[in-house]
């Protein structure tokens, strides 16, 4: 038997636990498309600042608008967060559905997780089953936080300039 406080909170910790770590998943977006580096050369181990990683692309532009189909290639430097599409994730919603029996002890609600006992021939009338328990976690997309999206929208201009 567990305390009912006990149980709720169990599956609170669990969900906050999985949840803290999609968080971390997408934190480490960051280390994913920058580079960490010593701001301060005179602060030992302090890696505070990022650098966006970086790729150069030979870009075609138009030589002149009359001219047909002539291009010339330039270099554009191009962060890659640019590149890709920022999917984070959260959960949104856990749904547990269990069968138990209930019994309050010493003023507490208690339950109990009982197994049903199947049909057989054994000394004890068979053997139990397992606890029958659902779990449906749902996780959905989350929006990009504005700061991040400030800061590739700055880079998606960044690289238009160069191009254009």
């Amino acid at each position: 038997m567990i305390n009912l406080k006990q149980f709720v909170q169990a599956i609170h910790d669990a969900v906050l636990l999985a949840n803290n770590s999609l968080m971390d998943k997408n934190i480490d977006l960051l280390d994913k498309y920058f580079d960490r580096y010593y701001a301060d050369p005179n602060i030992p181990n302090d890696k505070n600042s990022l650098m966006p990683k970086m790729v150069i692309l030979d870009y075609p532009i138009p030589t002149s608008e009359n001219s047909d189909n002539q291009v010339t290639q330039t270099q554009v430097q191009v962060p890659l967060i640019t590149l890709v599409p920022l999917s984070m994730s959260q959960i949104e919603k856990a749904v547990i559905r269990a069968q138990f029996e209930m019994d309050i002890v010493d003023d507490e609600l208690q339950l109990n997780f009982v197994g049903k006992r199947t049909g057989g021939t054994g000394l004890f009338g068979g053997k139990k089953e397992d606890h029958q328990c659902e779990l449906e976690i749902t996780i959905s997309p989350q929006e990009m936080s504005e700061g991040l999206k400030i800061i590739v929208e700055g880079y998606d201009a960044m690289l238009k300039r160069q191009i254009m």
